[in-house]
């Protein structure tokens, strides 16, 4: 078996798997590793995709792979409320103002499939899982990768997609910084009996945001925010009961629901790696960064990361630079601000609107509904949604 890559990536996550596809697309050879064995298995949970980053995804042909499995999302609704009184000061995002849909929702196990058959047909991408790392060094000249067995892989650079509890993060002494909100998420599918027409909900009760998010046919997925005490007693109640509770937050617009997944809850926080490289390491995803899920954008930073990684690979590669070199210092420069930055935004938020403060529930009301009415703002936020701003690496336009 091959020995000797360019890049060797730990983690086959869904950012594991699209950053070997990105760098494999700017002509990087790979090998991802992982400790489990790839698992198409259905869980219940969905992602929103935005729209730069479902560019990446056609890029990398995936895109056609997920024909019938995609619902886009066409309108977008905020609204801050209490529950069985929601504010009808909303601010409406309308997807014909952007051009096109802001995002898309796609199932977790329809897109980790069609990313392993993009992978499995590439000739530039090896997989071996389940494998066992028992060790790594990064000399001066290429990262040394150790299997059970003996067996010891050669690459230029090694990149960390191992998740927020990242060993190779931690064997660098890359410092992290925590914080753990009195917050966990709910997440879960359920089918309803009016359409939602494309249009995603959130909205802002006193304990956290509740995201309704349109999937194919006529079923949501949620991503349920609220205190830890309050999701504890949520996650004991029966199903019918948990069901119950949930048309009354909803408003009962969608009709009569029912789940069609099991529930799933975790502890939400906020975690920055304090750098993202060390000598021939790249850290990306989960392993750099974990954020509130207020805005559903976790898993899109990890897909910039991979877009951002790919520039470096390609631009090192048109002018024979070590991949673990230069590309390093430019990838570091670029994400690091960006997602400290949607980070803190996301913090501000989640401050702003999980709390019961009469005066400060007043000015939130006003001010959603003054956004909707000032077009230029609206434009702004539809393009921070889709993922549109900024500098955007090629794979994201």
């Amino acid at each position: 078996m091959k020995s000797k890559f360019d890049i060797i990536i730990i983690g086959a996550g869904l950012v594991g798997l699209i950053t070997a596809l990105a760098c494999a697309h700017k002509g990087a050879s790979v090998c991802l590793l992982d400790a489990a064995k790839p698992d198409k298995a259905d869980d219940g949970r969905a992602s929103a995709i935005a729209a730069s980053s479902f560019a990446m995804l056609e890029h990398l042909g995936v895109a056609p792979l997920l024909d019938g499995h995609v619902q886009p999302i066409t309108d977008m609704l905020i609204a801050d409320g209490a529950v069985g009184d929601v504010s009808p000061l909303t601010l409406h995002f309308d997807s014909r103002d952007a051009g096109g849909p802001t995002g898309f929702m796609i199932e977790n196990a329809v897109l980790r499939g069609a990313l392993l058959a993009q992978l499995e047909a590439s000739n530039h991408v090896e997989l071996r899982a389940p494998v066992t790392v028992t060790k790594t060094l990064r000399e001066a000249k290429q990262a040394v990768v150790t299997l059970e067995g003996g067996a010891e892989l050669t690459a230029s650079l090694l990149v960390a997609a191992d998740g927020r509890n990242s060993r190779l993060r931690q064997n660098a002494g890359i410092d992290v910084q925590r914080f753990a909100y009195d917050q966990k998420a709910i997440v879960t599918t359920f089918a309803h009996e009016l359409p939602h027409d494309g249009v995603a909900h959130q909205i802002f009760f006193a304990g956290g945001p509740l995201a309704l998010l349109p999937l194919t046919g006529q079923r949501c997925s949620i991503v349920w925010s609220d205190t830890a005490r309050a999701v504890d007693a949520a996650m004991g109640l029966d199903e019918a009961a948990f069901a119950a509770e949930l048309a009354r937050r909803i408003g009962g617009f969608l009709g009569e629901i029912n789940l069609t997944a099991p529930r799933q809850a975790f502890p939400l926080s906020l975690q920055m790696a304090e750098r993202y490289t060390d000598t021939r390491l790249v850290l990306v995803g989960d392993a750099a960064h974990a954020i509130h899920a207020i805005a559903g954008q976790g898993l899109n930073m990890g897909l910039r990361d991979a877009a951002a990684l790919g520039v470096g690979v390609a631009v090192s590669r048109s002018v024979g630079l070590d991949l673990g070199g230069a590309a390093i210092g430019d990838y570091e420069a670029w994400r690091n601000f960006d997602n400290k930055t949607l980070a803190l935004s996301t913090d501000m938020l989640n401050r702003l609107f999980s709390n019961n403060i009469a005066p400060l529930r007043h000015a939130r009301r006003l001010g959603l509904a003054a956004v909707n009415r000032f077009k230029p703002a609206q434009q702004f936020f539809m393009k921070e949604a889709a993922g549109e701003t900024g500098v955007l690496p090629s794979l994201l336009r």
